[in-house]
């Protein structure tokens, strides 16, 4: 269960570690009425990648051919794929070449000064379909499946994934909660820091955390 638990943790880092949610809310929480995004669009967020995950662990038990690895090393191979696959990806990030390109589109930009609270939900829903989101929840939600745990135990591990990966989106939120006026500042300079490095970020993060589940993938294996 330790493993299931690390690696589930790294995949939820690897889907936290994206620019796209995080510069979605900052500009939620930037615009002139906030109060009417920032809760719907958290709890679409949190409500897709918890949707996406449990029906993954549950779909996996209605298989009609189950595998014969052991469960540690199943797990360990859903890492060691998936950890080749953010290499990639990083990499790819890294030697593109081009201008940097905003994760926010002025379109979408002016669409939050009139969208509605039920706007924002399926916007959070709908960010957890990105393909690297579905990969990596749809793994988790595998591994998590593979184990089979009690339902509770579950319900706990899903809860939990969907907690980190979703951290990008929760922490704005939660300091913007805590201080509307005094969060302008830092989130505005967040938000100009990502829109100048977001890409480097994303291909280092994928990089380091891809590199951490190879390595921990073949010392369980």
């Amino acid at each position: 269960m330790l493993s299931t638990i690390i690696s589930l943790l790294l995949f939820a880092l690897a889907g936290a570690m994206s620019t796209v949610p995080v510069s979605v809310t900052l500009v939620i929480l930037l615009s002139p009425n906030p109060r009417r995004g920032a809760l719907p669009f958290l709890i679409g967020s949190l409500a897709g990648s918890i949707v996406v995950v449990g029906l993954s662990a549950v779909g996996l038990q209605f298989l009609p051919v189950r595998p014969r690895l052991r469960n540690d090393e199943l797990v360990a191979q859903f890492a060691l794929v998936i950890g080749a696959i953010l290499i990639v990806y990083g990499a790819y990030l890294l030697v593109r070449k081009g201008r940097p390109e905003s994760a926010v589109p002025s379109k979408m930009t002016s669409k939050f000064r009139s969208a509605r609270p039920w706007e924002f939900v399926i916007l959070g829903l709908g960010l957890n379909l990105r393909p690297k989101a579905i990969l990596l929840a749809v793994t988790a939600g595998a591994v998590i499946g593979v184990q089979e745990p009690p339902p509770l135990q579950g319900s706990l591990l899903v809860l939990a994934y969907a907690a980190v990966a979703q951290s990008a989106v929760i922490i704005p939120v939660a300091v913007w909660l805590h201080s509307p006026a005094r969060a302008q500042i830092p989130l505005t300079a967040l938000y100009n820091w990502l829109q100048r490095n977001g890409r480097r970020i994303a291909a280092i993060a994928a990089l380091a955390i891809g590199l951490c589940l190879a390595v921990y993938s073949v010392l369980q294996l």
